[in-house]
């Protein structure tokens, strides 16, 4: 009987996980859409907007990160993983130091796109460029976890290797 309440609570954390990477995914994709719109120079019309914009967007995906990451880390997930299945223990703890790394590098861009709201020039391409491998990070990162709660999830029903 207890396996079964377990396995019950593998399954809602298995889908509350998957349903966040999709809201994170499209959190993504919004963002990668703003990125190919060009940005007004310094001083003109629209220049403050776009910065403030932008502050916005990676404030909301911080939040997003920081919650979805200690979710996974606090709310017993990656801890069940690794008791249930210990041969995902390295790819489990990799995943775990990544979430620290990914909120740094986003927490760095979002200060350095605050100085642009303050009218600050910067290097606009740098910052471009950075957010653009942090986002390429973070989707590489997500599809490792689906993939593996996916395969784990296939072991669970006698479907894995």
């Amino acid at each position: 009987m207890q396996k079964t309440a377990q396995k019950t609570a593998t399954e809602i954390w298995r889908q509350q996980v998957l349903e966040e990477h999709r809201l994170l995914n499209r959190t993504v994709a919004e963002l990668r859409d703003f990125l190919e719109r060009p940005r007004p120079k310094v001083g003109k019309e629209g220049s403050h907007t776009w910065a403030a914009d932008l502050s916005k967007r990676l404030a909301d995906l911080h939040d997003l990160l920081f919650r979805h990451f200690r979710f996974e880390e606090r709310g017993g997930m990656m801890e069940e993983v690794v008791e249930s299945h210990p041969r995902a223990t390295g790819q489990v703890d990799n995943l775990l130091d990544e979430h620290t790394a990914i909120l740094k590098e986003s927490r760095e861009i979002m200060a350095a796109a605050l100085s642009y709201s303050e009218g600050n020039a910067g290097d606009e391409r740098r910052l471009r460029r950075r957010l653009t491998a942090l986002l390429d990070q973070l989707g590489e990162h997500e599809r490792i976890e689906n993939t593996l709660i996916m395969d784990l999830a296939y072991h669970d029903l006698g479907l894995g290797d």
